[in-house]
């Protein structure tokens, strides 16, 4: 597979001044390309068989760590199907994860219309990135490990949820976990054996440790946030090692995938219907490769890590999903259940631009920037700018009332590349935001409402059912999502009078963005604008196939991930989340995958051990006899 960029024929107008539009934005992505456009990754062999043990739909966080705990078993046979390719190589470099929203190994989804946000966006529809490539979303994303706050994970189990509890929960993060900064960190928190690695960039440069000590500074304390406490602030690891990224393509499916001969990886393999009996068993799937449709079985399970979209459109073109719905689209019904309800997302915002004067700013030339990335490439030990993400992993964490329980507030920061350009037009520039995130004269920290109350949902296209789903996250559709986030704004610029921001010269740039010109800057006023009209995601939906007790209206699955109604189904990915952890949601995704997969070993296990005492106690009858 070649990777393939946004094509800036589609998104940049004539006589564009952006550097990004120019020549340098083709000769730079020709540059990418060139050097990373390949793939290092392994593939299966191919085999003709049709049956399987399992079959897990979808190889992105959860998908990957389902078939690898899976396969420790070699009498298992398992099918891991993906809708994507291999990993392109351009995924490997941190600075270069602005590059692959808008490629072809993204889902390119947007949002649908609500009138209350991203007013500003072509057609009122904000971006929603998915990963469409081995290691999904964890191949695409700013990979910033964070686990969310223990009290929700308690309230998941308090829903009627037990085996979630952060008590339950917290061995399946360390079980994937292998930290390399243990050092620095409790080992009660951490783990260090597994195949997942963690680890801090080997490249910091001014800007991140500013914002660190303007978060100290502000009362954010230094603080291990996926530890005993949450509230405070770090600069926070990743998922990389010696500076490269590290998928869950990488870290749980490449080390195995020539190695266990029971384990399959089909890729380009877009599955488009579960197959379910009259007695509602699911037992396979039908699947399309290079235009021609194939059908695979199941002898256990049919397991489903699509991820908090395509795991709701799967289950609705299979007939489990609200009926009225179905029927609408003519989809023979199999099971009533809200699947892809309960839809909600970290809504935020961008407009809070934080300029860096030269001496601060890491901004650099266009031939230096060309000369960085061939650099990099070049490097058998990764380090230097590109072998990090800029300022992204400056992140915060605080509350908007101090009796509240738990953070409610979380900052994370983009890079601006050119902070002039940006005030012009912030759509457009943000559209065509692929440059390094290490170079930058500027800015964007967006607060993040962790605690939601907007509620969405995900449907079918009723014009192409199997194309793009209508995605409506309904932010902002609760006016209440507003408060947090001013009191977010009143944080922000009370750290321009830090030591730590005056000591670099960091000011904000008060001049209004285009779409809010009629309000003054500083206003309340103005940055509720700001939210309505460049509203984004941070690319945290989850909660369309809501885990909850049967008795739950809004429930998909049970506490075991198993769906209501359907026998030897299981969604085991973001969707199953009853409600949004605090925090970014890949490594919880990951915990999900570990929880979920030893929920149905355990179940197999225990069949299989009961049949052969079965057969020995018939072979024992035998032997009397």
């Amino acid at each position: 597979m070649l990777w393939q960029p946004l094509n800036l024929s589609d998104v940049c107008p004539p006589n564009a001044h952006m550097d990004s539009c120019t020549l340098f934005g083709y000769v730079y992505l020709n540059l990418l390309v060139k050097l990373y456009g390949g793939s290092r990754d392994k593939v299966s062999p191919e085999t003709p068989r049709q049956e399987y043990d399992f079959i897990v739909v979808g190889a992105g966080s959860a998908g990957c760590v389902v078939a690898n705990r899976l396969t420790e078993n070699p009498n298992w046979k398992v099918l891991l199907l993906e809708a994507g390719g291999r990993q392109p190589d351009v995924t490997l470099s941190p600075a270069l994860s602005t590059a692959l929203l808008g490629s072809n190994i993204d889902w390119n989804y947007s949002t649908e219309p609500n009138g209350k946000s991203c007013l500003a966006h072509r057609n009122q529809r904000c971006p929603m990135p998915r990963g469409k490539v081995l290691g999904g979303s964890s191949t695409i994303n700013s990979m910033s490990y964070v686990r969310g706050n223990r009290v929700d994970y308690n309230l998941w189990h308090d829903l009627g949820n037990p085996g979630w509890s952060y008590h339950d929960v917290l061995p399946f993060f360390k079980k994937s976990e292998r930290n390399v900064n243990i050092e620095a960190l409790d080992a009660v928190y951490h783990g260090v054996q597994g195949e997942q690695f963690v680890a801090r960039y080997p490249y910091i440069d001014t800007p991140p440790l500013m914002l660190t000590e303007g978060y100290t500074e502000g009362g954010a304390p230094l603080r291990d946030f996926n530890g005993a406490f949450q509230e405070g602030n770090n600069q926070a690891q990743a998922f990389s090692v010696q500076g490269e990224r590290v998928s869950t393509n990488t870290a749980f499916l490449q080390p195995i995938i020539e190695k266990r001969p029971n384990l399959v990886v089909k890729i380009e393999s877009e599955v488009v219907k579960i197959l379910i009996d009259d007695k509602n068993r699911a037992y396979g799937v039908d699947y399309i490769q290079n235009g021609k449709k194939y059908t695979v079985y199941a002898k256990r399970e049919v397991i489903v890590s699509g991820g908090s979209i395509n795991t709701p459109k799967l289950m609705m073109l299979s007939g489990i999903g609200p009926k009225e719905h179905l029927q609408d689209l003519g989809i023979p019904v199999k099971k009533d259940l809200p699947v892809g309800r309960n839809l909600h997302d970290h809504v935020t915002f961008n407009g809070m631009l934080l300029a860096l004067p030269n001496r601060t700013s890491t901004l650099v030339s266009n031939e230096e920037i060309l000369q960085a990335v061939v650099d990099y490439h070049d490097m058998d030990i990764k380090g230097g700018p590109m072998s990090a993400n800029g300022p992204v992993n400056s992140i915060c964490f605080i509350k908007s009332q101090p009796d509240l329980i738990a953070p409610d507030l979380q900052f994370q920061v983009d890079n601006i590349h050119n902070w002039r350009q940006y005030i012009e037009d912030p759509i457009l520039y943000e559209e065509v935001a692929f440059l390094p995130t290490a170079f930058y004269d500027a800015v964007v920290i967006r607060p993040m409402n962790l605690v939601p109350k907007s509620r969405g949902y995900v449907l079918l296209n009723a014009t192409d059912p199997h194309g793009a789903p209508l995605i409506q996250p309904n932010y902002f559709a609760d006016r209440r999502d507003l408060i947090p986030l001013l009191y977010a704004v009143e944080f922000l610029l009370s750290l321009e009078k830090t030591p730590a921001y005056r000591a670099r010269g960091a000011y904000y740039v008060r001049e209004p963005l285009p779409a809010c010109r009629d309000y003054e800057w500083g206003t309340e006023a103005y940055y509720i604008c700001l939210a309505k009209e460049y509203t984004s995601t941070t690319y945290h939906p989850v909660g369309t196939c809501k885990m909850g007790p049967k008795e739950d209206a809004e429930a998909v699955v049970d506490s075991e991930l198993r769906v209501y109604g359907v026998k030897y189904l299981r969604v085991i990915d973001a969707s199953i989340m009853p409600v949004i952890i605090r925090g970014n949601t890949n490594a919880p995704t990951m915990m999900i995958a570990e929880r979920g997969v030893d929920f149905v070993i355990r179940h197999w296990n225990k069949i299989l051990s009961k049949q052969n005492d079965e057969d020995k106690s018939l072979l024992e009858l035998i032997k009397e006899t």
